[in-house]
């Protein structure tokens, strides 16, 4: 495991490692990993860095992911 940089919070690092652990379905839905993330933690680590987590530590399980924007 990786130091995390001082902009990253563990809590979000955790709480996407349960969602990427919990999930059994399809290509991951990378944006929507994004909101769920926000409501179950109080961060202030930006979209984009949390994105990058999600993929990265997606990659790393060997998940496949979709990167579409939703719908605005």
């Amino acid at each position: 495991m990786r130091d995390l940089p001082r902009d990253i919070d563990a809590d979000v690092v955790i709480e996407i490692g349960k969602l990427l652990d919990d999930t059994d379905v399809g290509p991951l839905p990378v944006h929507d990993l994004v909101k769920q993330i926000r409501t179950l933690t109080q961060s202030n680590v930006s979209d984009q860095a949390i994105e990058h987590l999600i993929v990265e530590m997606a990659a790393n399980r060997g998940l496949s992911m979709i990167f579409e924007m939703p719908p605005a």
